[in-house]
């Protein structure tokens, strides 16, 4: 809060004054002009809303978005909508022939229903329970709810204005003519409001992609060729998709269809044709193989006989292998231990020798010495 204390006697002052008071004008111009364009911009999408047969493909998608309609809203849409058919139903009636051949609804039947449907929401009293501001008058819905929208603002503009004028005291004099003045700004709560706007806006796109799919991971097939137009190219391209399967359309692609579906058929045929010829062919070969054996089939038992009769004699045959070579290492064994005792026998000669003689030496001198001894 910022108190200025100013005296109208200085020049200064007055021009001070002055602009202030032209700023005020500006801005007082500028809300007017933002409050009237945002009436515009009300009414307009207030028009657009109700033109559901231009625009039903982006309420359908707002209505994907998770918005909840409150009951008074949903009334006032279908009271639009059973307007808008019967309005439909009566140009259908008047530009189109009646044809009982036909299996599908006729506009009488459509307009009769039409009329069972508004008499059921007549007879729902939703007039009473919704209140007054439920009621539209269906002679003209869409300057009925643009004077609804109209009354509305200058109900909140008139509220706002006499609030603004309760709040308003006198402006408080000082002594010797002193006006006193009082300025109010607080900046963080316009940043605070423009940030949630923008908080707002970005959680509306974020909603609006999540339904339209904006993902490369969410492409389907009914999204081919429309990646980077605008919806309502989209919308454009998603209606020439649907008139393409009108009846003859269809029967074309159905004839297409049979014809591929034979061709298909023949081109199975010709495949079993072909698997069969092969499967024959390997049965033929193992029939020729089975006949070349069928001749040594009848020797086979013989065979197997003989087998078992000679199965001892390879047995016996196998163990005196083994014995050949049992006595082979025995006789290099033996010949081995021959070999020592020829040499251990060598030995004992040659000591026997040696003995011989010392003991013939020994006697030879015993025998001296006893003739020495004798004499």
């Amino acid at each position: 809060m910022v108190l200025v204390l100013v005296s109208y006697n200085n020049p200064a002052v007055k021009l001070g004054l002055v602009l202030l008071i032209s700023n005020s004008v500006v801005l007082s111009l500028a809300l007017s002009l933002s409050l009237c364009v945002c009436v515009c911009v009300c009414v307009c999408v207030c028009v657009l809303s109700q033109r559901s047969d231009l625009f039903s493909p982006v309420l359908q998608l707002a209505e994907g978005c998770g918005v909840k309609e409150t009951p008074q809203q949903k009334y006032q849409r279908l009271v639009n909508e059973i307007h808008e058919l019967c309005q439909d139903v009566e140009q259908i009636q008047v530009t189109t022939k009646e044809s009982s051949s036909e299996e599908r609804l006729t506009p009488v039947a459509l307009a009769q229903q039409a009329a069972q449907l508004k008499q059921q929401l007549v007879s729902a009293h939703l007039d009473s329970l919704l209140g007054p501001n439920a009621h539209i008058n269906l002679t003209d819905p869409d300057g009925a709810l643009a004077k609804r929208l109209l009354t509305q603002l200058e109900v909140a503009r008139g509220v706002r204005s006499g609030a603004g004028a309760e709040n308003k005291t006198a402006a408080p004099k000082g002594p010797d003519g002193v006006i006193l003045y009082e300025l109010h700004s607080r900046p963080e709560q316009e940043k605070f409001t423009e940030s949630a706007k923008i908080a707002e806006l970005e959680r509306r796109l974020a909603e609006l992609e999540t339904a339209l799919g904006s993902g490369a991971e969410k492409q389907g097939p009914l999204s081919a060729g429309v990646q980077g137009a605008s919806l309502m190219d989209t919308i454009e391209l998603l209606q020439a998709r649907v008139g393409a399967l009108d009846a003859a359309t269809l029967d074309q692609v159905e004839a297409r269809l049979q014809s591929v579906l034979g061709k298909m058929n023949e081109i199975a045929k010709h495949k079993a044709a072909i698997e069969d010829a092969e499967t024959q062919n390997k049965v033929s070969q193992l029939y020729d193989v089975v006949q070349k054996w069928d001749a040594m089939a009848t020797s086979l038992p013989q065979l197997l006989q003989r087998l078992l009769a000679v199965r001892e004699l390879h047995e016996q045959a196998m163990q005196f292998g083994q014995l050949l070579t049992h006595l082979d290492t025995t006789q290099q064994m033996i010949n081995n231990s021959l070999k020592d005792n020829s040499t251990l026998l060598t030995q004992v000669q040659q000591t026997m020798k040696e003995n011989l003689l010392s003991v013939e030496e020994n006697f030879s001198a015993l025998d001296q010495r006893m003739k020495k001894l004798s004499k």
